[in-house]
């Protein structure tokens, strides 16, 4: 029997899902257990195996489409097997789910035609283009406004003719059609200015939309001018556009968290400088002895274990007006991969040594960068540490990964002439490789004093890196 396949919810704040590609086509067997499908979420591209023997019996969405979860997009059915009925409902219920108007079944239509209709006053009423403040339009609509240069705020005006308002790929080639003149902004201002009309100018953007180089060339600019021009668009100001790309996925998501963290809990930061002089010394005599190669970051995430078991009101989170205290540490070490920031999270990293933590990182930071990384993989973290030492950053501060109370910056280890007192008191200067970290706090739920010492343990530890390994 033929089952449908929907757009899996892999997240607890995941709504939607974008397919980024299809592993089969329609008609090819396919087994239990291999790779059906891939869908990005907001933090990482994961491939959806196939529940089932079968056949990829009819694909309702197509690679790049973006649609809520829970959604059909798939049919997997038997080898021969008439899938038709199924087709027609899975569609129907896509296209409802996506805001497209869509034909009663035939069942309810005949019931619908049994029942008279109440007598209803007439009333003028305008449907929403926007739920939850975002832009009601299909998948097929967002691909044609993309293809003509449309941008999704000049459509939030546009009165949809799909389901409860929604905005279908039918309404924007209406839209297209009867916009006899596309033009940009800075364009029409400056056509409007020396009154051009734009029914007399050929546009040389997109799809004939008239760019202010047009307008420049109708009203006999200089030839500096018109060289710039051609560079590309300008904005009021003069700069020179090289590029626009949409503000979304996975770059907005991020940006989105950090505003809620930044504008909503009040940031605190204490820092110290760090000696690893002996840590580095200790870290080349384990690597030397094993197999398994432990970094800088594996030591300090050990530390910052140890440290939080000393002051466990550091390993909490302020959830709705309840502080949750943790018992054990989730630890997240935030890593640069293809789609943006990902922080995977090493559960239960107190119970760990250095050596498995190596082993353990090593998994998940290769995963992160192949985009590969499940979401228990990066979910359930109870404070993060953000490292960015490698790429010769002296001095940052982080921002929370909301709704941890802290996260630890690590900055570059550079060589610096320091004091140093020896057992008898002598003061002299020495070269030692010194590092700086930086623990930001949420003021609501830590003080001072506590984050103060919580950063200065986490330097006694790594200046003292032999506890480390116990």
């Amino acid at each position: 029997m033929a089952d449908i396949v929907i757009m899996p919810k892999l997240g607890f704040n995941m709504d939607e899902g974008k397919l980024v590609r299809w592993y089969k086509q329609e008609g090819d067997p396919v087994k239990k257990g291999e790779p059906l499908f891939s869908v990005e979420t907001d933090k990482t591209a994961i491939d959806i195996e196939a529940t089932r023997d079968g056949v990829l019996g009819k694909t309702l969405i197509e690679e790049g489409d973006a649609v809520p979860v829970t959604l059909p997009i798939a049919i997997l059915s038997d080898e021969g097997e008439d899938i038709d009925a199924l087709v027609a409902e899975a569609t129907r219920q896509l296209k409802e789910g996506l805001g497209e108007e869509v034909e009663a079944s035939p069942a309810v239509a005949e019931e619908k035609a049994s029942k008279p209709e109440p007598a209803k006053a007439p009333v003028e009423e305008k449907k929403s283009t926007k739920i939850g403040g975002r832009l009601k339009i299909t998948p097929r609509a967002r691909r044609v406004a993309k293809e003509h240069g449309l941008d999704l705020d000049e459509l939030s005006s546009l009165e949809g003719t799909g389901y409860q308002g929604g905005i279908c790929e039918k309404d924007i080639l209406d839209y297209l059609a009867s916009s006899k003149v596309r033009v940009s902004p800075v364009a029409k201002k400056m056509a409007d200015e020396h009154g051009i009309s734009l029914d007399e100018l050929a546009g040389t953007g997109v799809h004939g939309k008239i760019m202010k180089k047009d307008v420049l060339a109708a009203i006999g600019s200089t030839a500096d001018e018109l060289d710039l021009a051609a560079v590309g668009e300008l904005t009021d100001d003069g700069k020179v556009i090289l590029e626009e790309v949409p503000y979304e996925g996975v770059r907005k998501i991020i940006g989105d968290r950090l505003s809620q963290s930044k504008f909503t809990a009040p940031h605190l930061y204490f820092t110290q400088k760090v000696n690893l002089e002996k840590l580095l010394d200790i870290r080349k005599q384990v690597n030397a002895a094993q197999d398994q190669k432990v970094s800088v970051t594996d030591f300090i995430a050990r530390a910052v274990s140890k440290a939080l078991q000393t002051y466990p009101d550091m390993n909490s989170a302020l959830i709705g007006d309840k502080i949750q205290k943790y018992k054990y540490v989730n630890l997240g070490i935030a890593v640069a991969a293809p789609g943006g920031l990902i922080v995977p999270v090493v559960k239960q990293i107190d119970k760990k040594s250095v050596v498995e933590i190596a082993k353990e990182t090593s998994v998940l930071f290769e995963k992160a960068k192949e985009g590969k990384l499940q979401p228990n993989e990066y979910s359930g973290g109870t404070f993060t540490i953000s490292n960015l030492g490698m790429f010769g950053i002296e001095n940052f501060t982080a921002i929370i990964n909301p709704p941890e109370a802290g996260i630890l910056s690590i900055s570059s280890t550079k060589d610096e002439a320091v004091v140093v007192v020896d057992d008898d008191g002598n003061k002299s200067i020495a070269i030692k490789p010194m590092m700086n970290i930086t623990v930001t706090v949420d003021h609501r739920l830590i003080d001072g004093l506590l984050a103060a010492q919580f950063v200065t343990e986490v330097k006694r530890l790594l200046e003292n890196p032999i506890e480390l390994l116990i």
